[in-house]
């Protein structure tokens, strides 16, 4: 259970997950010192009931490997001092370079991808199994829409990591034309049903108003590009409706402002929502309602930075974070909904290569880098990056526009995979 606490203080208790996840049992326990990192003796089952599947090792292979992080994060236990108060400015950018015992298993069903390459026989061996992508198991896998799309998209992930990183130019090709295989009509993309809806949020988090938010625009960072993540994503606010001025006053005065214009209130929250973008048979993108990702952020008070501040980041500010595992989105088919969402602890570890390097850190260090109250120059924003005013925050007018946008930007990311994978001359 999460507690948040309010400016007064006070405690709210909030309620557990509405489903304990199978992945859980996947992922080694709070008590252990990698808490949250996956098992070594797991069976991972994302897009298949065997573990002998050729899409679970294609899988396995992009989202687990052993490796040294480059980073290791002062976050950790164990590389905190033993007598020294740890939760003062700059805690979250304590780190080191990752040596040789600091290697671990990372990733598992989860959004970061720890893969930044392969060697010469991991290569050749993934290229079959992308090859073996046909004829009845290819049809199998096109049968369940939802897992097609998110298959497709991981593959689609892969392309842009392998361009980042400009290792294994030889597997672009090979994944672009598997994802391709996978591609569904556009008439089946469009019935895709929602798997979330923000009355299903209310009902695990009761501060939230399923009609109160507002959906903000505003202008996103390379992270939330949909030509780098691949995803869409929107990003709701609900303001507390005694506080002055109101939202909509606030996003109007912060109109050619340099910083936020007023403190953002206590107890405004901020939810993130991320789904996937998919490829039809014609190579079009299509944003979708597969939701993967669901963040919340609140502003629980403006007490000082310390230990005693039991928020996410120790200076006010909480997260609450959802994902939706391959497993389960398999598992519970066309009725899935957000109860078949886990819910991360902010205590448990991640490989966070997504955000540019591996760095080995807890969800609560990477979350207060970009989301702190204090220790920056934005104070009065508390952490709420959709709202600076560099961003261009304003009130949503058109709801497609979100996705529009990320299936120009997809589209701008298949025209860079597709010349990345023609012979030079």
């Amino acid at each position: 259970m999460a507690i948040f606490v309010d400016g007064a203080g006070s405690a709210l208790l909030l309620f557990a997950p509405l489903l304990m996840a199978q992945s859980d049992l996947q992922r080694l326990p709070p008590e252990h010192p990698n808490r949250g990192l996956p098992c070594e003796a797991a069976i991972w089952l994302p897009y298949a009931s065997s573990s002998a599947h050729v899409a679970n090792r294609i899988f396995c292979s992009m989202y687990l490997d052993r490796c040294i992080p480059s980073e290791v994060g002062g976050a950790l236990i164990r590389e905190r001092s033993a007598t020294a108060e740890f939760f003062v400015p700059g805690w979250y950018f304590q780190k080191r370079p990752g040596v040789a015992s600091d290697a671990q298993l990372f990733g598992g069903d989860g959004r970061q991808m720890p893969r930044e390459g392969f060697a010469k026989e991991e290569s050749a061996g993934l290229q079959e199994d992308l090859d073996a992508i046909d004829g009845a198991l290819l049809a199998g896998l096109r049968g369940e829409p939802r897992l097609a799309v998110y298959f497709q998209n991981d593959l689609l992930r892969l392309v842009r990591r392998l361009m980042d990183t400009g290792q294994n130019r030889e597997l672009i090709s090979p994944l672009l034309a598997c994802a391709h295989r996978l591609a569904l009509p556009a008439v089946v993309l469009a019935k895709i049903a929602p798997n979330f809806a923000m009355a299903d949020l209310q009902k695990v988090f009761p501060e939230w108003l399923a009609d109160g938010c507002v959906e903000v625009e505003r202008r996103s960072s390379q992270l939330f590009n949909a030509q780098n993540s691949l995803a869409w994503s929107s990003v709701f606010v609900q303001w507390p409706q005694s506080a002055e001025p109101n939202l909509d006053a606030w996003l109007c005065d912060a109109v050619g402002a340099k910083d936020a214009p007023h403190p953002i209130p206590v107890g405004t929250l901020a939810l993130l929502v991320q789904g996937l973008v998919a490829l039809d048979e014609r190579s079009v993108a299509h944003a979708v309602p597969i939701i993967i990702d669901v963040r919340l952020q609140r502003l629980s008070n403006r007490d000082p930075l310390r230990m005693e501040n039991a928020t996410t980041t120790h200076d006010g500010i909480d997260f609450r974070l959802w994902q939706m595992p391959r497993q389960v989105l398999r598992e519970s088919g066309a009725a899935s909904s957000f109860a078949d969402f886990r819910e991360l602890n902010t205590e448990d570890h991640e490989l966070f290569r997504d955000y540019g390097t591996r760095k080995h850190t807890t969800i609560a260090a990477q979350c207060s880098l970009c989301h702190r109250r204090t220790d920056g120059p934005e104070e009065a924003l508390a952490g709420f990056s959709a709202l600076r005013p560099s961003s261009n925050p304003r009130r949503v007018t058109d709801k497609g526009e979100r996705w529009r946008l990320a299936e120009t930007e997809v589209a701008r990311f298949l025209a860079e995979a597709n010349k990345a994978c023609t012979p030079a001359k």
